[in-house]
């Protein structure tokens, strides 16, 4: 039997509606320079919409303990080791980012809110979602470095109040080029109407087909005009061809479009899998919302 799909909105809430946000996973280890905060800010402005950061932490509040550091003291005496250097550099650096994304929220004119969790990031950021949902959001500022593979399969499965997730990047492109990639019309509606928010009201939209046979690309292509027809913007149709079975043709012609931003189905042809995602961001170098 064929996987059943299912066409969700690609949507988030607007602040006044308290029903939805983008939720932005911050680690604290990492950078956060403008332009990787480029995409949920946008996406956040398009809607209305405000972000709400997430940092977890483990249990106990603080970083891990393999996180070096260097203690200095006069020579011939002992340094011992003081245990609450790293509550001390958990706190500047939780400060760096949110100071990050304060400054970006404030370049886009987007309110932003700030929450710490402990525990299982997918636990925290599954009830954040079902607090305030169910059109939320989930952008992740980077892969994580352990699980990422499997990180979006599992939020996808476990976070039933957010309708797509983000992941961020540098954009190469600083024109608006959103680039969605077909591959059934039951979706791409959803992922067209995300697309002509974020592209702006002139466009245009560029649609990609992923499909892996020509028969099927000729049936999505004579779907996906259809859909297309509807739309204010202008819609432009790539001409790619069939993948026949090898979805780095797919992510490479994509990345020659030069995207702001792609918008792909999570499980399809061009990301099949987290591996897949992280190998489309790199070559891509654009961030790309997930749809279910």
């Amino acid at each position: 039997a064929g996987r059943r799909r299912y066409a969700v909105i690609a949507h988030v809430a607007e602040a006044s509606e308290l029903s939805g946000r983008v939720v932005l996973w911050l680690d604290p280890e990492s950078d956060y320079p403008a332009a990787r905060l480029e995409a949920p800010l946008k996406l956040a402005a398009a809607y209305g919409a405000e972000i709400e950061t997430i940092v977890v932490a483990d249990e106990s509040g603080e970083l891990t303990e393999e996180v070096p550091y260097r203690l200095i003291a006069p020579a011939g005496t002992s340094v011992r080791r003081d245990p609450t250097a790293y509550d001390r550099r958990f706190d500047l650096l939780l400060a760096r980012c949110r100071r990050a994304v304060d400054d970006a929220g404030a370049a886009h004119g987007v309110r932003v809110r700030h929450s710490l969790a402990a525990g299982d990031a997918v636990d925290r950021i599954s009830e954040m979602c079902l607090e305030r949902g169910p059109w939320n959001i989930v952008a992740l500022a980077r892969m994580p470095v352990t699980g990422g593979d499997t990180i979006i399969g599992t939020l996808l499965a476990n976070v039933s109040g957010a309708t797509g997730f983000l992941l961020c990047g540098q954009q190469r492109s600083k024109q608006p080029r959103v680039v969605v990639i077909a591959e059934d019309a039951e979706r791409l509606t959803s992922m067209l109407r995300a697309a002509e928010r974020l592209s702006g009201p002139r466009g245009p939209v560029h649609v990609v087909i992923g499909a892996d046979t020509a028969e099927a690309y000729t049936e999505i292509e004579a779907q996906a005009r259809i859909v297309a027809a509807d739309f204010h913007v202008p819609v432009v149709f790539e001409d790619m061809g069939p993948t026949y079975g090898v979805p780095e043709a797919l992510t490479e012609f994509v990345a020659r479009l030069k995207p702001s931003l792609v918008i792909a189905v999570f499980g399809g042809s061009a990301v099949a899998d987290g591996r897949e995602l992280s190998r489309a961001s790199i070559v891509a170098r654009a961030p790309i919302l997930l749809v279910r």
